[in-house]
């Protein structure tokens, strides 16, 4: 009998590992879609985006201005991932300026790589 329990802890214990064990994604680089580092781009509606990381429950969006060094925080949201998504982002409307915009992924135990780009929002045509 004691065989019997053994033998049943034992695959228990195989079964579940994915619950104990999360996925090192400490190393991995998030992908940016856009908007590429360096752009100047329109003032209004800007779409950040980016691909999206294996293993990973969440990412980390910020956005500030000028730059991380000198920074006024504008964004620091959390997003949900999703399995069937084939991008992520965040829409942000911009007024003239330079920012700075940073995410970065995570599961239960392990954070990316935070990649950091630069924008700069000029006047949109016409105004």
């Amino acid at each position: 009998m004691k065989k019997y329990i053994v033998i049943i802890l034992i695959l228990f214990v195989c079964t579940a590992c994915d619950d104990f064990f999360e996925t090192d994604i400490s190393s991995n680089k998030i992908e940016i879609i856009a908007p590429v580092d360096g752009v100047r781009i329109p003032a209004g509606d800007i779409t950040f985006r980016w691909l999206p990381v294996d293993h990973a429950v969440g990412y980390r969006f910020m956005l500030v201005q000028p730059s991380f060094d000198a920074a006024r925080m504008l964004a620091d949201t959390l997003i949900s991932a999703d399995s069937i998504a084939r991008t992520y982002g965040c829409l942000m409307n911009l007024k003239t300026g330079k920012y700075e915009w940073s995410v970065e992924a995570f599961n239960s135990s392990y954070v990316s790589e935070r990649c950091i780009s630069s924008l700069t929002v000029i006047e949109a045509e016409g105004k």
